[in-house]
């Protein structure tokens, strides 16, 4: 197998786990853990809190497990949309040098969600419901308050996108336009902090619904593109294709005898 070959099916396979998250994390938070479907309520004062987690302490548990599974689905997708996406010139690889960072940020703070929620399962019923409240406030700010890494790898992704004019570009401009709305659709997410109810609540339309709901079409969205691309016969350009073309060196010129 070439190189070349092997590096469309890695891209692939990283692309799929975007998907595979997806469906890892839905399961474990709607059906298991009940957290998405309807989403908590800021309201709910902590001994409803508290009966709750007690009534569904299993289900909690085991979407917590497949949460923080799913967390680890998260990286390689971000990965494989560095891959197609990057240029080897400096502006380039210091873009994809922020997409590997802003990724890896992203995906601690997805594997801190379960974290936070398994750890008010943990004693839940045995210790104050207070206690079991505040790390339960603590998993809803990872889900809606740590929006800037998530902006920060949508634009630049949308920089890396955009800045390729070539007509035999791998991703289509779209694709970076709608990291731009991306970037500014998470934004009002982090006005949650502000609100116990209403549409910039935790549960609220658009501190929750808009912002996690075009999360996940991201998601289905940037999958497709980065298949699509690796598919492309441009998707693994050699690195001297894009490097810059060192000047030429002028004729050496024999002493004179």
């Amino acid at each position: 197998m070439s190189d070349e070959l092997l590096a469309r099916r890695l891209i692939k396979v990283c692309a799929w786990t975007g998907a595979a998250f997806c469906v890892l994390f839905m399961i474990g938070s709607v059906p298991l853990a009940r957290v998405f479907a309807p989403p908590y309520s800021a309201m709910h004062s902590a001994g409803q809190l508290q009966a709750f987690y007690v009534h569904h302490l299993t289900g909690i548990r085991l979407g917590c497990f497949a949460m923080i599974s799913a967390s680890a689905l998260f990286l390689p997708f971000g990965l494989s949309i560095a891959a197609v996406v990057r240029k080897e010139d400096v502006a380039g690889r210091l873009l994809t040098w922020i997409q590997i960072a802003s990724v890896a940020v992203a995906t601690v703070i997805i594997l801190l969600i379960p974290v936070f929620w398994a750890v008010a399962s943990y004693r839940a019923g045995h210790t104050s419901p207070q206690i079991t409240q505040s790390w339960n406030d603590a998993g809803w700010f990872c889900v809606l308050f740590t929006v800037p890494p998530f902006s920060v790898w949508c634009i630049a992704i949308a920089l890396a996108i955009l800045r390729d004019t070539s007509p035999l570009a791998r991703v289509p401009r779209w694709v970076g336009y709608l990291n731009l709305w991306a970037a500014a659709i998470y934004v009002p997410s982090m006005l949650m902090i502000f609100f116990h109810h209403g549409a910039f609540s935790q549960n609220g339309l658009i501190a929750f619904w808009v912002p996690v709901g075009f999360f996940f079409v991201w998601i289905a969205t940037m999958t497709t593109v980065v298949i699509r691309a690796a598919n492309h016969t441009e998707t693994i350009p050699p690195a001297h294709l894009d490097a810059p073309v060192p000047p030429p060196r002028a004729p050496a010129i024999a002493p004179p005898r």
